[in-house]
């Protein structure tokens, strides 16, 4: 008696063992975002300093959300972001404004030298949603910008950027690569509209 319930306890074990919890996987965006680069700037000399982006408090979480019938919110289980959508997206705004050539230098947030103009950054949207009972997905990218003269305390310029990608798989990685491609043109919009504003 004592071995059969040893034999059944080994058992048990050993299949608790054997079906392990499932990794956590972490996801980055690589927008790839085609920049346009000023040729004529008049704030060419001038320095820039990009604050922190404002956003929800579930984008600066490194849980994936998404969101069902346009009403419910969720979070991909085994799935997370490698950093918030709060603080890549801020990289990729950083990167993007140096890259127009449009100021002579652009500042972290931290940075304690006196800048001439501020980039505010909203981050508006940052999901995946899903209809049609989670037959159809499509990810949404919304992000404003106003650019700020720090020095006469006035708004220069403000404009919104938005864009909607179809999911190509329902499910995580689908909604990753839509963002990623959303992000993209968001990016690239951006960067065409404040090389205007400094011509």
């Amino acid at each position: 008696m004592k071995s059969k319930l040893l034999i059944a306890a080994l058992t048990f074990l050993f299949g608790a063992c054997s079906s392990p919890k499932p990794a956590l996987q972490e996801y980055i965006v690589t927008p790839k975002v085609s920049v346009v680069q000023s040729k004529m700037s008049k704030y060419k000399e001038k320095i820039v300093k990009v604050t922190n982006v404002y956003a929800a408090k579930d984008l600066h979480s490194r849980s994936m959300f998404y969101v069902e019938d346009g009403m419910k919110k969720f979070a991909y289980a085994s799935s997370e972001w490698a950093e918030s959508p709060q603080q890549f997206v801020h990289k990729e705004v950083m990167q993007m404004l140096a890259q127009t050539k449009v100021f002579g230098f652009v500042q972290l947030p931290s940075s304690k030298v006196e800048s001439d103009f501020i980039l505010e950054t909203r981050l508006n949207d940052f999901t995946q949603y899903f209809e049609e009972n989670d037959k159809k997905s499509y990810a949404v990218v919304s992000v404003t910008f106003t650019l700020v003269n720090s020095k006469k305390h006035t708004i220069v310029a403000n404009k919104t950027f938005s864009s909607k990608i179809d999911v190509s798989s329902l499910n995580a990685v689908g909604g990753v690569k839509a963002l990623s491609i959303a992000l993209k043109e968001v990016l690239s919009d951006a960067s065409v509209w404040i090389v205007k504003v400094a011509q």
